[in-house]
């Protein structure tokens, strides 16, 4: 089989995952979806404080994503900086800024709350300790199913084009984890070899580290 045909393999699995996980994800109700939420940003915020992360990259939620606003307001509380991405679709990159309210994000691309310019700045320092990803379906080793639009990928080689490896933690490199429902996760995701791997993942059940199949760590609300 040539690597064309495996692509066009690979590229159809992701489709046919894309829709099922969208539609699985749309059918939790507002209250589930809030209340498993909260449940995942507990872990995440725990998973911060055993580790001393001082600063973290986020995403704001769109749609039935998991609402990471608990998570963000726990930071500012906390003195954590709070990195937001704004999305720029002529080449599918992202401008990084820390925003201090929900006063500083206006809608961007795809509709979707970003940082506004005119009242924020760009981010500039070293990368974030931590970088928490969206996405539609995760496995325990650390594959992640995207929307498509690579941005993620991009960020990756512009930030720490060194980072896709298990021992990010003991070289001390930004560690990028995924969020989502329980329900996101499936045995294996389709990669290609160009697709970022995580460090882990933290759904509403625990916090899931890339390469331990077996284990997760069930880390609450102090």
């Amino acid at each position: 089989m040539s690597k064309f045909d495996e692509e066009k393999i690979s590229g159809s699995m992701k489709q046919q995952l894309r829709e099922q996980m969208t539609r699985l994800r749309s059918e939790l109700s507002q209250e589930e979806r809030s209340e498993r939420s909260r449940q995942a940003c507990g872990h995440a915020s725990e998973l911060m404080k055993q580790h001393s992360f001082k600063s973290m990259m986020i995403y704001v939620p769109f749609r039935s994503e998991l609402d990471t606003r608990p998570l963000v307001e726990w930071a500012w509380q906390e003195g954590i900086r709070v990195i937001v991405p704004r999305s720029i679709p002529k080449d599918r990159s992202m401008e990084l800024y820390e925003i201090r309210s929900w006063d500083e994000l206006a809608p961007g691309a795809y509709g979707i709350m970003e940082p506004d310019p005119k009242r924020v700045s760009k981010y500039s320092a070293i990368p974030p300790d931590v970088i928490w990803v969206p996405g539609l379906a995760f496995d325990p080793e650390g594959g992640r199913l995207g929307y498509g639009g690579g941005y993620y990928d991009r960020l990756s080689g512009a930030l720490e084009p060194d980072s896709r490896t298990e021992e990010a933690e003991e070289r001390g490199k930004s560690w990028w984890i995924g969020l989502g429902y329980e329900i996101q996760l499936v045995n294996q995701v389709p990669m290609d070899e160009h697709d970022l791997r995580l460090d882990g993942v933290i759904t509403d059940k625990g916090y899931y580290r890339a390469g331990i199949r077996s284990q997760r760590r069930d880390i609450g609300w102090n």
